[in-house]
């Protein structure tokens, strides 16, 4: 019995070994882990404004109207919440360069108090509250400074950009 057990554990050792090396090889093959393709600046910033720049085309196109009733501005604030929190994600999703962290992790915090801004707004409307409305209408325009200084920390050109001067 004690000849078979160095066998053994030689035979475990080599399946644990060859496990894995097939582990690694598909982690090599597949980008990931310490094989994952990290994005340069200019990657990261193209990639983030494709994103933006795609929200900013739903925003524009959910906003074509004004709300006529308080249901219709629940309704559009809802899905400028949907598209702002699809937009927060996607960007949240890129994997920053390392010199870019800090910034990305800024502009996200502003990204977020901007959609619960929006929550608020959505919240006024179901109330049937037009003065909170239009009070938290204004936050959301006053704090749009500091979503735009956030994004262009990071070299974003489209990302929190006023959709004013998209349209226009």
């Amino acid at each position: 019995m004690n000849d078979r057990l160095p066998a053994n554990r030689t035979g475990i050792a080599a399946t644990i070994v060859l496990a894995l090396g097939a582990l690694i090889a598909i982690a090599a093959i597949f980008g990931l882990g310490p094989f994952a393709d990290d994005l340069s600046r200019e990657e990261y910033v193209t990639q983030g404004d494709e994103i933006c720049a795609e929200a900013h085309a739903e925003f524009l196109d959910l906003q074509n109207g004004a709300p006529r009733t308080a249901a219709d501005a629940a309704e559009l604030m809802a899905a400028l919440i949907a598209v702002a929190e699809e937009e927060r994600d996607a960007v949240a999703d890129l994997q920053p360069p390392a010199g870019l962290a800090d910034q990305v992790a800024k502009y996200l915090d502003a990204r977020e108090r901007g959609i619960d801004e929006l929550r608020d707004g959505l919240a006024a409307a179901e109330e049937e509250d037009p003065e909170a409305f239009k009070r938290i209408q204004g936050d959301l325009a006053r704090s749009q400074g500091k979503r735009y200084d956030a994004a262009r920390a990071i070299g974003f050109k489209v990302c929190s950009e006023p959709l004013e001067r998209r349209a226009g």
